[in-house]
């Protein structure tokens, strides 16, 4: 066979399947497999564009394949929105889950909760991933811009314990000087901080923070681990978040369907009113006036002008002769 053959073979085969409810389901389908991978966008600069690009994909696609009724449209957004949590939840647990070692932490140089004087670097922990209940080892260094000895900081682990959708509590743990390679006891040099602490199967998440015992703090960046709960755990509680992502890109998509339908139905509007005939608007009857007819008298008065000496007869002024006796009259 052809290329050619087999090309208008396969032509065809789409126009028919086109037809069937099932090519809607397909493009819903790939649209819901396609807007979870856009999300992880909006944490950065494109946060803006994304929200406006996943309302706009999931409308111009069923428009630019033929679909105009209001009601399909907004019926379409709600298996996507489905399928993009379920999959973003997956997508998101399979990161964490595939994470062999915790990425060290760092305060943000500059940033609200930084002091110029204090910086914090390399906070990890210690196995990163366990299936039960142990000790963890959390380890975090400080550098600082005045000689100063490890005791006059207080450096703390803080520990966020997650048990629900919305439960969570949070513990700080001190931490103390940890001699070895690269710790030195003036803190300008670099200094390392320990401790150790015994968790269970919990949803965890930690950061490091440091006080110079006056009024200056400086923290570090947040993130989960160490990862001892079960995958389901994470996955529930990562479409709890994926959800919670979804609010404003789906409600601008309602927003752009309300402002189609509203200018479509403007326009059928104004076509109707354009192609319609003018209608008059009818005049109201004017009263009848009435007219007072000449009585009798009147007429007899008008048809006679005068009487004709000859004969006595009736005779009109426009005469020239008395239409009774023949007499002709004088002027």
């Amino acid at each position: 066979m052809s290329p050619e053959k087999l090309s208008v073979q396969v032509w065809n085969l789409f126009l028919r399947f086109r037809k069937t409810p099932w090519f809607r389901v397909t493009y819903l389908v790939l649209l819901g497999l396609i807007v979870p991978n856009l999300l992880p966008f909006a944490a950065g600069g494109l946060g803006c564009l994304v929200i406006i690009l996943v309302p706009l994909l999931v409308f111009l696609v069923p428009y630019y394949l033929g679909e105009r009724s209001v009601r399909r449209f907004a019926l379409n957004a709600l298996p996507v929105i489905v399928i993009a949590i379920l999959l973003g939840g997956a997508l998101s647990t399979n990161v964490y889950l595939s994470q062999a070692d915790a990425i060290p932490l760092a305060s943000t140089p500059g940033g609200a909760f930084t002091s110029p004087t204090m910086a914090l670097t390399n906070g990890t922990v210690a196995p990163y991933h366990a299936d039960g209940a142990q000790e963890f080892t959390f380890r975090v260094k400080l550098k600082t811009t005045v000689d100063r000895m490890p005791v006059n900081f207080s450096v703390f682990m803080n520990l966020t314990t997650i048990s629900g959708l919305a439960a969570y509590a949070t513990s700080d743990y001190r931490m103390n000087f940890s001699a070895g390679s690269g710790s030195f006891t003036n803190t300008t040099l670099g200094t390392w901080y320990e401790t150790r602490v015994n968790l269970t199967r919990q949803i965890y998440g930690y950061g490091f923070s440091v006080w110079d015992r006056d009024k200056n703090w400086t923290l570090t960046s947040l993130d989960f681990g160490p990862l001892t709960a079960p995958g389901a755990n994470f996955y529930g509680l990562f479409v709890y978040f994926t959800a919670f992502s979804m609010i404003l890109p789906f409600t601008f998509y309602y927003v752009i369907l309300f402002m189609w339908w509203y200018t479509v139905r403007a326009r059928a509007t104004r076509t109707r009113m354009l192609g319609a005939e003018p209608q008059i608007p009818k005049e109201t009857p004017k009263p009848k006036v009435d007219v007072a007819t000449p009585t009798k008298s009147e007429k007899a008065s008008k048809a006679t002008a005068f009487t004709c000496t000859n004969c006595g007869a009736d005779v009109d002024e426009s005469a020239e002769k008395c239409p009774k006796c023949g007499a002709v009259f004088e002027e």
